[in-house]
């Protein structure tokens, strides 16, 4: 969810929905834009800038032979 890929994460309508009913997170509610109803980005959601700073430095580390995988 911090990285906001469309697809991949589990913030959807519903979940706004149930934050609204049980959490009364107002930065979180859906707000309705005139004739559409628009999800507010979450104040933890990296903008793009961000993301492109933590992809480089993921790439950038270096871990000792058997102490990280790629599965």
């Amino acid at each position: 969810m911090v990285m906001d890929v469309k697809g991949k994460i589990k913030d959807d309508i519903k979940a706004r929905m149930d934050i609204t009913l049980f959490c009364h997170c107002k930065n979180m509610e859906l707000v309705c834009d005139g004739s559409r109803v628009v999800k507010p980005k979450a104040r933890f959601a990296l903008k793009k800038n961000t993301q492109l700073l933590v992809y480089q430095w993921h790439k950038s580390l270096h871990f000792p032979d058997g102490h990280a995988s790629t599965y």
